[in-house]
C-alpha cells in the first residue's frame, strides 16, 4: 500500500470510525499487502478518547516492524478478550519503549482471557514483563517465555487458568517454591526446558490431572530422566491424560531427497559384504521370513545401526536404547490418544512389546517415536505387530515407527483381513528395506492402508547423514509411489464391484417384476 501523503481529514476519520465499529477480529499485518508505516503511525492518534475499534474482541499482532508497535496500544480496549503477539523473529531486539508498551497492555485491555506474548521479549532483563501477567485477573490461556518466580507462584493459584505454555529456567528452587497443588485447574501444559533435571519436582507440585503434557527440551535428556518423567506422570489420574509429547528441539530439518529420481527402476544395490543369502521360510500369515543377510548381534542382542552402518556398530556414548521397560509406565493411562516422543536415543521394540503397549491405549489416534533421530537399532516390529496394532487401535490416524521388512520377499495371495482407512501419511523413520522387497512391502501397506498417500522415511537431516541413507530414502519413495498406484487400482476395483452388484440387484428386481 502506498504512503500516506497528508493527514486524514475529520470527515475521513468519521468514515473510518464508522467502518471500524464493524470489526471484531483483527489481524494487523498481511505480508501480501503490507500497510505502509506512515499509515500505521497516522492511525496511532485518532481524534477520539475511545478505542479506534470500539467492538474489537481479538487482536493478532504479527507485524515484525518495530516502528509500528505503538499502534497496538491504540487498538487495545476493554472489549478485547484475546491478544496474540506473534513475532517470529527471535533475533529482534526489544527496546525499553516497546517493553513498556507490553507491560501497559493489562491496564489498557483488562478483560483479556487469552494472551500470547513474544517469547524472546522475556529474555530481557525486564522483570516487570512477567509481572504484568499478574495484572490480568481472568486469564484462561497463557503462551509466553520465561516467567519470573514471583509471577509463576501467583499464576499457580489462578482458578481460571486452563492452558499454560512457558519456559522454565534452570532453577531447581523455582519449582520447589511453588505451592503444593499448583496450577490445579490447568488442563494443557506446554513446557520448554533447557534440561530435565528438575522437571520431576515441578510435576510433583502440580495439582489436578492435566489432559495434555508437552515438553520441549534443549539438551538430549539422559535415559534416567526420561524413565523418571514417565514414571512421575503416573501420579496423575489414569483416565485423564490424553496427549503426551517429549521432544528434543533440533534445527529445522528439510526432507532429504534421493539422488536418483523415482522413475529409476534399477535401484542401487548395497555393498555386497553381508554374506550369502539363505532361501526364506514362510511365516504363518503368508510372508516369507528371511534368515540370511542379518548383521551380527551386538552384546545386548540387538542389531545396532548407529549413525549409519548397515551392519554392526556401537551407539555413541550419549545414546541409550529405550525398550519396553522405559515405556511401560505409560500403560496406566487408558485414555491416551496421542504420544509423540523424539529424543536422541535408540529405540528397540518387537511385536510383543508393541502389542503390550498399544493394547493399553484403545483410543490411540497418533503414535510417533523418534521421527527425527530414527531408531538406530534394527526394528523388531514386523507386519505381524503392525496388524495387531491396527486391531488394538481402530482410531489410528498418524503413525511413525520403524518397521522390520526382512519377511517381505513376495506378495502373498491372501489378504490380511484388516484395514485402516483414516491413515494417509505413514512415517517409517530409519526402517531398512532391500530393493527386492519394495513391491511386497507396497502391496502389504496398500492392503491395510487403502487411503495411504505418502510414506516418510529417512527424511530428516539427522538420518540423512547415516550410511546408505540416500539409497534407503529412494527405495521408500519408490514404495510410496507404488502404494499410491495400487490404491488407485483397488479403488477402481471396488467401484467396478459396486457397479456389478448394483446391476445384479437391478436385474433381479426386473425379473421379480416380470
Amino acid at each position: 500500500m502506498s504512503m500516506l501523503r497528508r493527514p486524514l481529514k475529520m470527515a475521513e476519520w468519521q468514515i473510518l470510525r464508522g467502518l471500524a465499529r464493524r470489526v471484531e477480529h483483527l489481524c494487523v499485518h498481511d505480508p501480501a499487502r503490507p500497510v505502509d508505516v506512515s499509515i500505521v503511525l497516522s492511525l496511532c492518534h485518532p481524534p477520539t478518547n475511545s478505542p479506534l475499534f470500539p467492538n474489537l474482541k481479538s487482536i493478532n499482532w504479527n507485524d515484525e516492524r518495530t516502528e509500528t508497535f505503538s499502534f497496538i496500544r491504540t487498538l487495545s480496549g476493554p472489549t478485547v478478550t484475546s491478544l496474540v503477539i506473534s513475532i517470529t523473529n527471535d533475533s529482534r531486539k526489544w527496546r525499553i519503549p516497546e517493553l513498556g508498551i507490553l507491560t501497559s497492555l493489562p491496564y489498557v485491555c483488562p478483560n483479556v482471557t487469552e494472551v500470547t506474548l513474544p517469547t524472546n521479549a522475556f529474555c530481557n532483563d525486564f522483570p516487570s514483563l512477567s509481572e504484568a501477567l499478574c495484572a490480568w485477573n481472568n486469564l484462561k490461556e497463557i503462551r509466553c517465555g520465561v516467567i519470573e518466580g514471583t509471577a509463576l507462584a501467583h499464576l499457580a493459584k489462578q482458578p481460571a487458568l486452563r492452558r499454560l505454555s512457558f519456559t522454565i529456567l534452570n532453577n531447581v528452587g523455582l519449582a520447589s517454591s511453588l505451592p503444593s497443588g499448583a496450577f490445579s485447574c490447568v488442563r494443557d501444559f506446554k513446557i520448554h526446558v533447557a534440561n530435565m533435571s528438575f522437571l520431576d519436582t515441578f510435576i510433583n507440585r502440580l495439582g489436578g490431572s492435566p489432559v495434555s503434557m508437552h515438553v520441549q527440551v534443549d539438551t538430549n535428556p539422559p535415559p534416567t530422566s526420561i524413565t523418571s518423567l514417565l514414571t512421575t506422570l503416573r501420579r496423575f489420574t489414569s483416565t485423564q491424560l490424553q496427549d503426551l509429547s517429549l521432544r528434543l528441539i533440533t534445527p529445522p530439518s528439510p526432507r532429504v531427497m534421493p539422488v536418483h529420481p523415482l522413475q529409476v527402476v534399477a535401484h542401487p544395490q548395497l555393498p555386497a559384504n553381508v554374506g550369502g543369502w539363505i532361501p526364506p521360510l514362510v511365516n504363518m500369515i503368508g510372508y516369507p521370513v528371511t534368515l540370511g543377510n542379518q548383521p551380527p548381534l551386538a552384546p545386548n542382542g540387538f542389531h545396532i545401526l548407529p549413525l549409519g552402518s548397515i551392519s554392526t556398530g556401537v551407539p555413541p556414548p550419549a545414546c541409550h536404547t529405550l525398550t519396553l521397560r522405559d515405556f511401560m509406565p505409560l500403560t496406566c493411562f487408558k485414555c491416551l490418544g496421542r504420544i509423540d516422543i523424539s529424543v536422541n536415543h535408540s529405540i528397540h521394540l518387537d511385536d510383543n512389546d508393541l502389542r503390550s503397549l498399544v493394547s493399553a491405549w484403545p483410543h490411540l489416534y497418533s503414535l510417533s517415536l523418534n521421527d527425527t533421530a530414527g531408531w538406530r537399532v534394527k526394528s523388531g516390529i514386523t507386519q505381524i505387530g503392525l496388524i495387531a496394532m491396527l486391531d488394538c487401535c481402530p482410531d489410528l490416524q498418524k503413525l511413525c515407527i520403524a518397521l522390520n521388512t526382512d519377511a517381505f520377499i513376495e506378495v502373498p495371495s491372501d489378504r490380511e483381513g484388516i484395514e485402516n482407512t483414516a491413515l494417509r501419511t505413514l512415517g517409517l523413520a530409519d526402517s531398512l528395506i532391500e530393493a527386492r522387497a519394495t513391491v511386497a512391502v507396497a502391496a502389504f501397506l496398500s492392503d491395510i492402508f487403502p487411503n495411504l498417500t505418502t510414506i516418510l522415511a529417512w527424511d530428516s537431516v539427522v538420518m540423512s547423514r547415516r550410511h546408505n541413507a540416500g539409497i534407503y530414502a529412494e527405495r521408500w519413495m519408490h514404495v510410496s509411489a507404488q502404494v499410491h498406484g495400487m490404491n488407485k487400482v483397488r479403488a477402481q476395483e471396488r467401484k467396478w464391484w459396486s457397479s456389478d452388484d448394483d446391476d445384479e440387484s437391478e436385474a433381479y428386481a426386473i425379473s421379480l417384476d416380470a
